[in-house]
């Protein structure tokens, strides 16, 4: 659903997914079909903690392998994982990408952390 929602919306400069309070978790169906470039999408944002699962890495992916303007794509990943972030690093670093000056951003889940000091800033 989540493609044939941005691809009904070519002006969308900033998608901000945001936090869902159940956790309940929505697959996204990618047509066969070859999907249309997302020509204005410049930021996205995931509010939810991010644990680097199938379903969250079939949406990044999607979103960096269509978003031609992508400058900033922020995620929170979830605290519980901290070992698993060099994994999820590295998957981020391998996906195909439109883009070639999009920054990413993790930034940690952790109610603690108010400064984000465990923020993480790479180009993809």
């Amino acid at each position: 659903m989540l493609p044939v929602f941005l691809e009904s919306c070519p002006n969308l400069t900033t998608l901000v997914l945001g936090s869902i309070q159940n956790h309940v978790k929505v697959g996204i169906t990618v047509s066969p079909r070859r999907p249309r470039v997302l020509p204005s999408l410049k930021y996205v944002e995931i509010e939810r903690p991010f644990k680097g699962d199938a379903l969250e890495m079939q949406l990044v992916g999607y979103l960096l392998v269509n978003s031609q303007s992508l400058k900033k794509l922020t995620l929170r990943l979830d605290d519980s994982l901290k070992k698993e972030r060099s994994v999820i690093f590295n998957e981020l670093l391998l996906m195909p990408r439109l883009s070639s000056t999009c920054e990413a951003v993790v930034l940690s889940d952790d109610p603690y952390d108010i400064t984000n000091e465990s923020a993480y800033k790479f180009v993809l």
